[in-house]
């Protein structure tokens, strides 16, 4: 989902090849989302547990999510021509259960970068990191990442441009005589 969000951006084409190789010790190259895995790992939009593992079959809590979403926002300005860094467009929301974990900093920052990390049921100020990311949040965190990394396109920097040589004036056309009407022939 988040690889086709960014290969959904104007001028960028992901070019994901099949998987040379296993991308983690628990992703064989013959998975059918190797390729993806393989090339999220290489553009650091995703980096796996310390033990060399993806876990492919695991669910992605809430906090992983983010982890992944902010990378990819950084990989989206990058692919425009931006610099990686993201901007907030709101407060920081401050959530109850984020303090002491692990991705409190990148919770906050993805809070304030178009409300990508927003409370469990979009309401109160619970985030659960640690629980699975469904589908339906998944989805709509993605696409309020997409939106935010989007680049306007008067802002995307454009090859320049190679002046045309000018265009030759035609001849003006010779009016052609008029055609003269065959006699009918005789049987």
């Amino acid at each position: 989902m988040v690889l086709g969000a960014l290969d959904s951006l104007p001028n960028v084409d992901l070019n994901i090849v099949p998987a040379t190789g296993n991308p983690y010790t628990d992703v064989a190259s013959i998975r059918w989302s190797a390729a993806k895995i393989q090339f999220a790992k290489a553009n650091n939009i995703v980096s796996g547990y310390q033990d060399g593992s993806f876990r492919p079959a695991q669910p992605v809590t809430r906090a992983e999510l983010m982890a992944v979403l902010r990378r990819a926002a950084e990989s989206a300005r990058l692919l425009q021509g931006q610099t990686g860094e993201l901007q907030g467009d709101r407060p920081i929301q401050n959530f109850a259960d984020t303090d002491t974990h692990w991705a409190s900093a990148l919770i906050q920052q993805m809070s304030a970068y178009c409300g990508v990390a927003s409370p469990l049921n979009e309401q109160g100020n619970i985030f659960a990191p640690d629980i699975a990311a469904q589908r339906n949040y998944a989805a709509a965190a993605t696409l309020r990442m997409l939106n935010c990394a989007r680049v306007p396109p008067s802002t995307i920097p454009q090859p320049p441009t190679i002046p045309q040589p000018p265009t030759i004036p035609q001849p003006p056309t010779i009016p052609q005589p008029p055609t003269i009407p065959q006699p009918p022939t005789i049987p």
